[in-house]
């Protein structure tokens, strides 16, 4: 409202306060209708940070670790970082994404990418864990190996401790696998 003050004031007009407070009502009412905002990067085609962060708390209020029906593990693939700039290309990240909704589809994962690293929950299985591994391969041979070499950390989420620190990145403590 402030920035519409200053608006009126610059164009030297009066202050409409009733045009001011139907436009915030009419504002307020439209965006109770509107559909949510979209939960996918518009770069790969993942979830949002937010949306990803979301997901894990709801997992992790479930309840989740070896005895419990339906366990989660979150996995981060950190790949190689760009080498000529700050990020990464934008054909090259959604080569990047469309590869990692592949080998995920059926899963049941959500997959984000944040900081040249893919960081993806999913349901803890076999299955699951061998499509990790091929989608790590898979995503080392894009773009004639500019994401290469990629690692490969698995973190089982027992608590919504260890969920915060995998989502920040961070190891946790003696529960953490990785490849190369």
């Amino acid at each position: 409202m402030t920035d519409f003050r200053a608006l009126f004031s610059a164009a030297e007009r009066s202050l409409d306060v009733d045009a001011l407070q139907s436009l915030a009502e009419g504002w307020a009412e439209v965006a109770e209708s509107a559909p949510p905002i979209s939960c996918t990067d518009v770069y790969t085609g993942l979830a949002t940070q937010a949306h990803f962060q979301r997901r894990i708390h709801e997992v992790s209020a479930m309840g989740s670790g070896p005895d419990c029906r339906g366990a989660h593990a979150m996995a981060i693939i950190s790949v190689a970082g760009p080498r000529d700039s700050r990020s990464h290309c934008w054909t090259l990240l959604a080569q990047l994404g469309e590869a990692v909704k592949g080998h995920l589809h059926g899963t049941g994962a959500m997959a984000m990418y944040q900081n040249s690293a893919i960081h993806v929950l999913f349901p803890l299985s076999e299955s699951n864990l061998y499509r990790l591994m091929e989608c790590k391969a898979t995503l080392e041979a894009l773009g004639d190996g500019a994401l290469s070499p990629a690692r490969l950390k698995y973190y089982p989420l027992s608590s919504a401790a260890e969920a915060a620190a995998a989502a920040a990145g961070t190891a946790a403590k003696d529960s953490s696998w990785e490849t190369k």
